[in-house]
């Protein structure tokens, strides 16, 4: 018999990854807080619960792609949907939160639910293709149901216990952050003596600096086009979880926080932008330097 898949959450990637199930003739529902002109699209293919009780319960596996570590404990733990998962599923937390919430999540459930920590890296491209970075903390009872549940939704490689694969998380987003930081600058410099950002990217191909940030990444900052793929804000509020972990952390990697400042100056001008725009920032910073 096959397995059942629930989606909680189809913003950005969860709509994405619930389509892609459907079109490879997975059994999918989906489910999410508002019910939008957004997903009339995505309703064609994929059944939309009326509530997420409604729409774990009869479920074997059930990712969830909420905001944040208090959108999770407000679904599963105050609203009470842990209760509706059936005994021996698989819960599967694949946002960015910290490994202290993934445990306390784990914790707090009824301990019946197989519950992992499997935070994504790829964007919408991967959620589509089912090409994502998985990094997987599960108990080690859990992990052949894991690999084989979540493999078909990305690549998957487990990182340890439950939380390990938060950790993971947002070690990639400091690397992804201090990645569009540092593209952001040498396109600022560049402007700054007269090169176009374009010719800039067309040199750089096939040298030391190309790479998945500058394929991705580059043809938005030429265009100027940063409507949200990856929003600022949601990678904001991902170091904001890095920095938590370790005391002191924001003022010893001093790139990571340069990148933060960043983040932070695109979402204080109330734009929702992608995270390609820390470019905007970058600008402004030279500009407000150069003599």
């Amino acid at each position: 018999m096959s397995q059942k898949y629930c989606v909680l959450g189809l913003g950005i990637m969860g709509s994405r990854v619930s389509a892609r199930l459907a079109k490879n003739d997975y059994d999918v529902v989906g489910w999410n807080r508002t019910l939008g002109p957004n997903l009339d699209d995505l309703a064609k293919t994929v059944p939309l619960a009326s509530s997420p009780c409604e729409a774990v319960q009869d479920a074997d596996i059930i990712l969830m792609f909420l905001h944040d570590g208090p959108a999770v404990r407000q679904v599963l733990i105050d609203n009470g949907v842990a209760d509706c998962i059936k005994a021996g599923s698989l819960l599967a937390d694949m946002g960015t939160n910290t490994p202290d919430e993934a445990r306390f999540i784990s914790s707090n459930i009824p301990q019946t639910i197989r519950f992992v920590d499997a935070p994504v890296s790829g964007g919408p491209k991967g959620a589509e293709n089912a090409t994502m970075s998985i990094f997987l903390g599960s108990a080690q009872k859990d992990l052949d149901l894991a690999k084989n549940a979540l493999g078909a939704v990305g690549r998957v490689t487990h990182m340890g216990d439950v939380g390990t694969g938060q950790a993971a998380k947002l070690a990639n987003q400091i690397i992804v952050a201090c990645s569009i930081a540092g593209l952001g600058e040498g396109v600022a410099y560049a402007e700054a003596l007269g090169i176009k950002a374009e010719n800039l990217f067309s040199a750089m191909q096939g040298g030391l600096a190309d790479s998945e940030i500058l394929q991705i990444m580059g043809p938005r900052i030429a265009s100027g086009d940063f409507s949200p793929h990856g929003r600022a804000a949601t990678h904001l509020k991902d170091l904001d979880c890095a920095f938590s972990q370790l005391e002191g952390v924001e003022e010893k990697l001093k790139a990571t926080a340069t990148a933060k400042n960043y983040l932070q100056k695109l979402v204080d001008g109330g734009e929702d932008l992608d995270h390609s725009a820390m470019v905007i920032a970058a600008r402004a910073a030279l500009a407000a330097n150069t003599t």
